[in-house]
């Protein structure tokens, strides 16, 4: 099973990473919207096989928290990470403009 996850978590990382960076590099909102069903789905594919990586091995993640470095590394990580969420979830949006997206995306999936 481990394979399976391993092999599954590095296709996903590369549909997260290519379609991520045309999504920056690009930045075109049409490809934006159409990398979104692919970004979204291995986003979820990933985290699911990144809980079942977590499950399978838990015994070495625990031995590499015991280095003090590793804690203040993936401490440094959660505290950007909760940073840039509320960085986003704080930015200022136009909301008029979103619903019109959001309809025009629902009538094209309809």
């Amino acid at each position: 099973m481990k394979r399976y996850i391993s092999i599954t978590i590095g296709v996903s990382f590369i549909a997260l990473a290519t379609s991520g960076m045309m999504m920056i590099f690009i930045g075109s909102f049409e490809l934006m919207l159409r990398m979104h069903l692919v970004h979204n789905l291995f986003g979820l594919v990933m985290s699911i096989a990144g809980i079942f990586h977590i499950y399978y091995n838990f015994k070495p993640i625990k031995n590499y928290l015991k280095n003090r470095w590793i804690v203040v590394f993936t401490a440094f990580l959660l505290v950007v990470l909760i940073f840039l969420y509320g960085v986003g979830l704080n930015a200022d949006i136009n909301l008029e403009m979103i619903n019109q997206i959001e309809a025009i995306l629902k009538n094209r999936m309809d």
